[in-house]
Protein backbone atom coordinates (compact mmCIF):
# COMPACT_ATOMS: atom_id res chain seq x y z
CA UNK A 1 0.00 0.00 0.00
CA UNK A 2 2.56 2.39 0.91
CA UNK A 3 4.66 1.74 -2.27
CA UNK A 4 1.56 2.12 -4.11
CA UNK A 5 0.79 5.50 -2.41
CA UNK A 6 4.64 6.56 -3.37
CA UNK A 7 4.54 5.57 -6.71
CA UNK A 8 0.43 7.96 -6.96
CA UNK A 9 2.79 10.68 -4.94
CA UNK A 10 5.44 10.55 -7.80
CA UNK A 11 3.47 10.53 -10.59
CA UNK A 12 1.54 13.92 -9.43
CA UNK A 13 4.80 15.25 -8.94
CA UNK A 14 5.96 14.81 -12.66
CA UNK A 15 2.66 16.40 -13.38
CA UNK A 16 2.85 19.00 -11.71
CA UNK A 17 6.26 19.75 -12.81
CA UNK A 18 5.26 19.46 -16.52
CA UNK A 19 2.58 21.77 -15.81
CA UNK A 20 4.59 23.95 -14.20
CA UNK A 21 7.26 23.95 -17.14
CA UNK A 22 4.60 24.50 -20.17
CA UNK A 23 3.23 27.79 -18.14
CA UNK A 24 6.52 29.14 -17.85
CA UNK A 25 7.41 28.34 -21.08
CA UNK A 26 4.29 30.12 -22.54
CA UNK A 27 4.84 33.27 -20.12
CA UNK A 28 8.33 33.75 -21.01
CA UNK A 29 7.87 32.86 -24.81
CA UNK A 30 4.75 35.03 -24.77
CA UNK A 31 3.54 34.08 -28.38
CA UNK A 32 1.52 35.62 -30.15
CA UNK A 33 -0.12 32.77 -31.38
CA UNK A 34 -1.79 32.21 -28.41
CA UNK A 35 -4.90 32.46 -27.84
CA UNK A 36 -6.15 35.83 -27.10
CA UNK A 37 -7.97 37.14 -23.62
CA UNK A 38 -4.62 37.66 -22.16
CA UNK A 39 -3.76 41.30 -21.15
CA UNK A 40 -0.15 42.32 -21.93
CA UNK A 41 -0.11 45.92 -22.38
CA UNK A 42 -1.79 49.23 -23.72
CA UNK A 43 -1.39 51.59 -25.91
CA UNK A 44 -3.33 54.80 -26.18
CA UNK A 45 -3.75 57.58 -28.91
CA UNK A 46 -5.16 61.35 -28.70
CA UNK A 47 -7.79 62.23 -30.64
CA UNK A 48 -6.15 66.28 -30.78
CA UNK A 49 -9.91 67.57 -31.31
CA UNK A 50 -10.68 70.86 -31.26
CA UNK A 51 -12.68 71.36 -29.47
CA UNK A 52 -12.63 68.70 -26.77
CA UNK A 53 -9.17 67.06 -27.08
CA UNK A 54 -9.23 63.51 -25.44
CA UNK A 55 -6.88 59.69 -24.91
CA UNK A 56 -8.24 57.01 -25.83
CA UNK A 57 -7.21 53.69 -24.11
CA UNK A 58 -6.56 49.88 -26.03
CA UNK A 59 -5.78 47.26 -23.59
CA UNK A 60 -3.36 44.58 -26.16
CA UNK A 61 -3.88 41.01 -25.47
CA UNK A 62 -0.98 38.98 -25.97
CA UNK A 63 -1.85 38.09 -29.64
CA UNK A 64 -1.56 42.08 -30.28
CA UNK A 65 -5.06 42.73 -30.90
CA UNK A 66 -6.18 45.79 -29.27
CA UNK A 67 -9.58 45.92 -26.98
CA UNK A 68 -10.94 49.56 -26.78
CA UNK A 69 -11.21 51.07 -23.36
CA UNK A 70 -12.51 54.06 -23.21
CA UNK A 71 -12.50 57.54 -24.56
CA UNK A 72 -11.34 60.19 -21.87
CA UNK A 73 -10.97 64.06 -22.51
CA UNK A 74 -8.14 65.78 -21.85
CA UNK A 75 -9.58 69.28 -20.26
CA UNK A 76 -8.11 71.68 -22.91
CA UNK A 77 -8.73 71.37 -27.12
CA UNK A 78 -5.90 70.05 -29.80
CA UNK A 79 -4.17 71.99 -32.45
CA UNK A 80 -5.26 71.96 -36.15
CA UNK A 81 -3.70 74.43 -38.12
CA UNK A 82 -1.86 71.69 -40.48
CA UNK A 83 -4.84 69.69 -42.09
CA UNK A 84 -4.23 65.79 -42.24
CA UNK A 85 -1.88 63.44 -41.68
CA UNK A 86 0.34 65.92 -39.37
CA UNK A 87 -1.62 68.55 -37.56
CA UNK A 88 0.74 68.79 -34.95
CA UNK A 89 4.09 68.56 -37.27
CA UNK A 90 5.77 66.28 -34.34
CA UNK A 91 6.50 63.12 -32.35
CA UNK A 92 5.69 62.80 -28.93
CA UNK A 93 2.75 64.85 -28.05
CA UNK A 94 1.61 61.87 -26.04
CA UNK A 95 4.21 60.48 -23.54
CA UNK A 96 4.03 57.73 -21.12
CA UNK A 97 6.10 57.95 -18.25
CA UNK A 98 8.71 54.82 -18.21
CA UNK A 99 6.99 53.08 -15.22
CA UNK A 100 3.34 53.17 -17.21
CA UNK A 101 1.99 55.39 -13.96
CA UNK A 102 1.58 58.45 -15.73
CA UNK A 103 0.23 59.47 -19.17
CA UNK A 104 1.02 63.18 -20.57
CA UNK A 105 -0.57 65.05 -22.92
CA UNK A 106 -0.15 68.13 -24.58
CA UNK A 107 -3.50 70.34 -25.76
CA UNK A 108 -1.62 72.54 -28.76
CA UNK A 109 -4.32 74.62 -28.89
CA UNK A 110 -4.87 75.63 -25.15
CA UNK A 111 -1.83 76.27 -24.32
CA UNK A 112 -1.55 73.03 -21.53
CA UNK A 113 0.25 69.63 -20.65
CA UNK A 114 -2.69 66.95 -19.13
CA UNK A 115 -1.55 64.45 -16.57
CA UNK A 116 -3.43 61.35 -16.21
CA UNK A 117 -2.94 58.49 -13.64
CA UNK A 118 -3.05 55.18 -15.37
CA UNK A 119 -5.72 52.68 -13.82
CA UNK A 120 -6.07 49.11 -15.13
CA UNK A 121 -8.45 49.56 -17.97
CA UNK A 122 -8.98 52.85 -17.36
CA UNK A 123 -7.45 56.63 -17.09
CA UNK A 124 -8.24 59.81 -14.68
CA UNK A 125 -7.16 62.85 -14.92
CA UNK A 126 -4.47 64.37 -11.78
CA UNK A 127 -3.83 67.55 -13.29
CA UNK A 128 -3.56 70.09 -16.18
CA UNK A 129 -0.92 73.29 -16.27
CA UNK A 130 0.62 75.52 -18.21
CA UNK A 131 2.86 74.36 -20.76
CA UNK A 132 5.15 77.82 -20.23
CA UNK A 133 4.81 78.75 -24.09
CA UNK A 134 2.36 78.84 -27.18
CA UNK A 135 1.31 75.66 -29.22
CA UNK A 136 3.05 72.60 -26.87
CA UNK A 137 3.72 69.86 -29.32
CA UNK A 138 6.24 67.59 -27.84
CA UNK A 139 7.28 65.75 -24.37
CA UNK A 140 10.62 64.08 -23.14
CA UNK A 141 11.11 62.47 -19.36
CA UNK A 142 14.29 61.78 -17.88
CA UNK A 143 13.70 60.83 -13.90
CA UNK A 144 11.73 63.14 -12.49
CA UNK A 145 12.17 65.57 -14.59
CA UNK A 146 9.41 66.83 -17.76
CA UNK A 147 10.92 69.06 -20.75
CA UNK A 148 8.14 70.05 -23.27
CA UNK A 149 8.29 71.68 -26.43
CA UNK A 150 6.41 75.22 -27.40
CA UNK A 151 6.56 75.56 -31.49
CA UNK A 152 5.57 79.41 -30.14
CA UNK A 153 3.84 81.16 -33.13
CA UNK A 154 4.19 84.46 -35.62
CA UNK A 155 4.58 86.45 -32.58
CA UNK A 156 6.45 84.40 -30.04
CA UNK A 157 9.57 82.27 -29.75
CA UNK A 158 9.51 78.93 -29.18
CA UNK A 159 10.78 77.39 -26.47
CA UNK A 160 11.39 74.17 -24.63
CA UNK A 161 10.31 74.11 -20.40
CA UNK A 162 10.86 72.22 -17.36
CA UNK A 163 8.92 69.99 -15.02
CA UNK A 164 9.07 68.19 -12.17
CA UNK A 165 6.41 65.27 -12.01
CA UNK A 166 5.49 64.34 -8.42
CA UNK A 167 5.24 60.98 -6.93
CA UNK A 168 1.24 61.58 -7.25
CA UNK A 169 1.59 62.78 -10.80
CA UNK A 170 1.24 66.20 -10.53
CA UNK A 171 3.37 68.70 -12.50
CA UNK A 172 5.36 71.87 -11.25
CA UNK A 173 6.82 73.93 -13.36
CA UNK A 174 10.57 74.71 -13.25
CA UNK A 175 11.64 77.89 -11.87
CA UNK A 176 14.40 78.98 -14.98
CA UNK A 177 14.29 76.59 -16.90
CA UNK A 178 13.07 77.98 -20.16
CA UNK A 179 15.10 77.94 -22.84
CA UNK A 180 14.07 80.36 -26.22
CA UNK A 181 14.77 78.64 -29.59
CA UNK A 182 15.82 80.71 -32.71
CA UNK A 183 12.23 80.82 -34.51
CA UNK A 184 8.64 80.11 -33.61
CA UNK A 185 5.66 79.67 -35.02
CA UNK A 186 3.27 76.05 -36.02
CA UNK A 187 5.34 72.99 -37.44
CA UNK A 188 8.96 74.58 -36.71
CA UNK A 189 10.43 72.39 -34.21
CA UNK A 190 9.84 68.36 -34.28
CA UNK A 191 10.55 67.16 -31.54
CA UNK A 192 12.56 67.16 -27.94
CA UNK A 193 14.20 64.40 -26.98
CA UNK A 194 16.39 63.10 -23.84
CA UNK A 195 19.36 60.72 -24.86
CA UNK A 196 19.02 57.85 -22.34
CA UNK A 197 21.23 58.85 -19.42
CA UNK A 198 19.76 61.98 -19.28
CA UNK A 199 22.77 64.01 -20.39
CA UNK A 200 21.61 65.73 -23.44
CA UNK A 201 18.53 67.05 -24.88
CA UNK A 202 18.13 67.33 -28.60
CA UNK A 203 15.64 69.31 -30.36
CA UNK A 204 14.96 69.41 -34.35
CA UNK A 205 14.62 72.80 -36.19
CA UNK A 206 12.93 71.66 -39.53
CA UNK A 207 12.49 75.14 -41.74
CA UNK A 208 15.86 76.09 -40.50
CA UNK A 209 17.43 72.19 -40.84
CA UNK A 210 19.04 71.93 -38.31
CA UNK A 211 19.88 69.68 -35.00
CA UNK A 212 20.14 71.45 -31.72
CA UNK A 213 21.61 70.07 -28.75
CA UNK A 214 21.50 70.98 -25.38
CA UNK A 215 24.54 69.36 -22.57
CA UNK A 216 22.44 68.96 -19.25
CA UNK A 217 24.09 70.10 -16.11
CA UNK A 218 24.38 68.67 -12.75
CA UNK A 219 21.42 70.59 -11.73
CA UNK A 220 19.30 68.64 -14.23
CA UNK A 221 19.07 71.39 -16.45
CA UNK A 222 19.85 72.36 -20.23
CA UNK A 223 22.86 75.03 -20.67
CA UNK A 224 21.72 78.20 -22.30
CA UNK A 225 23.93 77.84 -25.24
CA UNK A 226 23.15 75.00 -27.05
CA UNK A 227 25.27 73.47 -29.88
CA UNK A 228 23.46 73.92 -33.33
CA UNK A 229 24.26 71.74 -36.28
CA UNK A 230 23.31 72.42 -39.35
CA UNK A 231 22.11 69.58 -41.80
CA UNK A 232 22.46 70.11 -45.85
CA UNK A 233 21.99 66.09 -47.47
CA UNK A 234 19.35 65.32 -46.09
CA UNK A 235 17.40 68.12 -44.92
CA UNK A 236 14.74 68.79 -42.81
CA UNK A 237 15.51 66.81 -39.52
CA UNK A 238 12.01 65.88 -38.09
CA UNK A 239 12.03 63.07 -35.44
CA UNK A 240 15.25 61.34 -33.25
CA UNK A 241 15.41 58.09 -31.12
CA UNK A 242 18.47 56.86 -29.43
CA UNK A 243 19.38 53.28 -29.51
CA UNK A 244 20.80 51.11 -26.40
CA UNK A 245 24.11 52.55 -26.92
CA UNK A 246 23.17 56.14 -27.00
CA UNK A 247 23.83 56.78 -30.71
CA UNK A 248 21.49 59.52 -31.75
CA UNK A 249 19.03 57.94 -34.84
CA UNK A 250 17.40 61.33 -37.20
CA UNK A 251 14.55 61.08 -39.75
CA UNK A 252 14.82 63.47 -42.44
CA UNK A 253 12.04 64.33 -44.66
CA UNK A 254 14.70 65.19 -47.12
CA UNK A 255 12.79 67.21 -49.96
CA UNK A 256 14.83 66.91 -53.21
CA UNK A 257 12.11 69.00 -55.29
CA UNK A 258 8.99 70.65 -54.68
CA UNK A 259 7.20 67.30 -55.82
CA UNK A 260 10.50 64.64 -55.46
CA UNK A 261 11.42 62.91 -51.91
CA UNK A 262 14.03 60.21 -50.85
CA UNK A 263 13.79 59.94 -46.93
CA UNK A 264 16.21 59.24 -44.67
CA UNK A 265 17.79 58.29 -41.36
CA UNK A 266 21.57 59.76 -40.06
CA UNK A 267 23.39 58.42 -37.46
CA UNK A 268 25.83 60.27 -34.65
CA UNK A 269 27.54 60.05 -31.78
CA UNK A 270 27.00 63.48 -29.65
CA UNK A 271 30.53 64.40 -28.36
CA UNK A 272 31.56 65.24 -24.86
CA UNK A 273 30.66 69.13 -26.07
CA UNK A 274 27.60 68.47 -27.71
CA UNK A 275 28.47 68.65 -31.14
CA UNK A 276 27.80 65.77 -33.45
CA UNK A 277 30.09 62.91 -34.90
CA UNK A 278 28.59 61.72 -38.18
CA UNK A 279 28.64 58.15 -38.53
CA UNK A 280 26.35 57.65 -41.88
CA UNK A 281 23.04 58.02 -43.63
CA UNK A 282 21.18 55.68 -45.24
CA UNK A 283 18.01 56.56 -47.65
CA UNK A 284 14.48 55.05 -48.21
CA UNK A 285 13.41 56.73 -51.61
CA UNK A 286 10.24 56.92 -49.70
CA UNK A 287 8.42 60.59 -49.38
CA UNK A 288 7.35 62.37 -45.39
CA UNK A 289 9.69 60.42 -43.51
CA UNK A 290 9.09 61.81 -40.46
CA UNK A 291 8.57 59.42 -37.42
CA UNK A 292 10.96 56.97 -36.07
CA UNK A 293 11.05 54.38 -33.21
CA UNK A 294 12.96 51.43 -32.67
CA UNK A 295 13.74 48.07 -30.72
CA UNK A 296 16.68 45.57 -30.51
CA UNK A 297 18.68 46.21 -33.06
CA UNK A 298 15.80 48.09 -36.04
CA UNK A 299 14.63 51.12 -36.62
CA UNK A 300 11.28 52.27 -38.38
CA UNK A 301 9.86 54.82 -40.30
CA UNK A 302 6.66 55.72 -41.18
CA UNK A 303 6.66 57.71 -44.59
CA UNK A 304 2.81 58.35 -45.01
CA UNK A 305 3.75 60.67 -48.36
CA UNK A 306 4.05 57.08 -49.69
CA UNK A 307 1.65 54.73 -47.30
CA UNK A 308 4.75 52.41 -46.16
CA UNK A 309 7.23 51.71 -43.01
CA UNK A 310 10.56 51.72 -43.99
CA UNK A 311 12.99 49.10 -41.58
CA UNK A 312 16.29 49.75 -41.24
CA UNK A 313 19.22 47.86 -38.87
CA UNK A 314 21.65 49.02 -36.79
CA UNK A 315 22.50 45.65 -34.69
CA UNK A 316 26.34 45.71 -34.48
CA UNK A 317 26.11 48.74 -31.64
CA UNK A 318 28.69 50.99 -33.92
CA UNK A 319 25.27 53.06 -34.74
CA UNK A 320 25.64 52.66 -38.04
CA UNK A 321 22.11 52.12 -39.92
CA UNK A 322 21.44 50.84 -43.03
CA UNK A 323 17.95 49.90 -44.67
CA UNK A 324 16.49 46.72 -44.85
CA UNK A 325 13.23 47.72 -46.47
CA UNK A 326 11.82 50.38 -48.04
CA UNK A 327 8.41 48.82 -47.65
CA UNK A 328 8.37 46.49 -45.11
CA UNK A 329 4.51 47.95 -44.70
CA UNK A 330 2.59 49.58 -47.29
CA UNK A 331 -0.55 50.68 -48.52
CA UNK A 332 -1.62 52.54 -45.47
CA UNK A 333 -0.93 56.06 -44.54
CA UNK A 334 0.52 56.16 -41.03
CA UNK A 335 2.46 59.15 -38.40
CA UNK A 336 3.04 58.48 -35.04
CA UNK A 337 4.62 55.18 -33.94
CA UNK A 338 5.78 52.89 -30.89
CA UNK A 339 6.64 49.38 -30.36
CA UNK A 340 5.83 47.42 -27.36
CA UNK A 341 8.50 46.97 -24.18
CA UNK A 342 8.82 43.01 -24.99
CA UNK A 343 9.69 43.96 -28.80
CA UNK A 344 7.35 42.28 -30.29
CA UNK A 345 4.47 44.35 -31.64
CA UNK A 346 4.59 47.49 -33.75
CA UNK A 347 1.75 49.80 -33.78
CA UNK A 348 1.14 53.07 -36.16
CA UNK A 349 -1.47 55.42 -36.11
CA UNK A 350 -3.56 56.35 -39.43
CA UNK A 351 -5.09 59.82 -38.24
CA UNK A 352 -8.48 59.58 -39.80
CA UNK A 353 -8.48 55.41 -40.15
CA UNK A 354 -7.18 54.22 -36.86
CA UNK A 355 -4.31 52.12 -35.07
CA UNK A 356 -2.28 49.51 -37.63
CA UNK A 357 -1.00 46.72 -35.67
CA UNK A 358 2.31 44.60 -36.85
CA UNK A 359 3.98 41.37 -35.02
CA UNK A 360 8.08 42.44 -35.75
CA UNK A 361 10.02 39.17 -36.97
CA UNK A 362 13.20 38.48 -35.57
CA UNK A 363 14.55 40.23 -38.74
CA UNK A 364 12.84 43.21 -38.08
CA UNK A 365 10.27 41.96 -40.99
CA UNK A 366 6.77 43.51 -40.51
CA UNK A 367 3.43 41.08 -40.32
CA UNK A 368 0.21 42.85 -40.70
CA UNK A 369 -1.73 41.68 -37.56
CA UNK A 370 -5.88 42.11 -39.22
CA UNK A 371 -4.51 41.49 -43.37
CA UNK A 372 -3.48 45.61 -42.97
CA UNK A 373 -7.13 46.95 -41.26
CA UNK A 374 -6.89 49.14 -38.83
CA UNK A 375 -7.93 47.78 -35.07
CA UNK A 376 -11.23 49.64 -33.72
CA UNK A 377 -10.13 53.34 -33.16
CA UNK A 378 -13.77 54.42 -33.78
CA UNK A 379 -13.72 57.20 -31.62
CA UNK A 380 -11.71 59.31 -34.43
CA UNK A 381 -12.65 57.53 -37.01
CA UNK A 382 -13.13 60.15 -39.87
CA UNK A 383 -11.67 63.22 -37.74
CA UNK A 384 -8.83 63.51 -39.55
CA UNK A 385 -6.89 65.32 -36.91
CA UNK A 386 -5.68 62.57 -34.50
CA UNK A 387 -1.94 62.94 -33.57
CA UNK A 388 -0.44 61.22 -30.50
CA UNK A 389 0.68 57.54 -30.08
CA UNK A 390 2.06 55.64 -26.56
CA UNK A 391 2.82 52.24 -26.53
CA UNK A 392 3.24 49.77 -23.66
Amino acid sequence: MKKVLLSIIFTLAILVGLTAAFSTAVSADADPGWPSGYAAGVVFAMTNANPGNAVEMYTRLTDGSLSFDGSYPTGGNGFQLAGPPDPLGSQKSLLLTPDGKWLLAVNGASNTITVFKVNPGSLKVVTQVSSGGILPVSLTISSNIVFVLNDGDSSNLGNITGFNLSYNGNLYMIPGSTRWLPIGGAQAFGQVKYDNKGEWLVVTDKPDSEIIVYPVGWDQMPVHNPVVTPQTNPNTPFAVYFDDYDNLLVVYVNQLTPTTFNGAVSSFKIDHDGSLDAINTDYNGQAASCWITGYNGYVFTTNPGSMSISAFSIKDGSGKVSLESATAASGIGTIDEGVTNDGKFLYALGPAAGIYGFKIGHDGTLTSLNGGNPFGATQFSGNGFAQGLAVQ
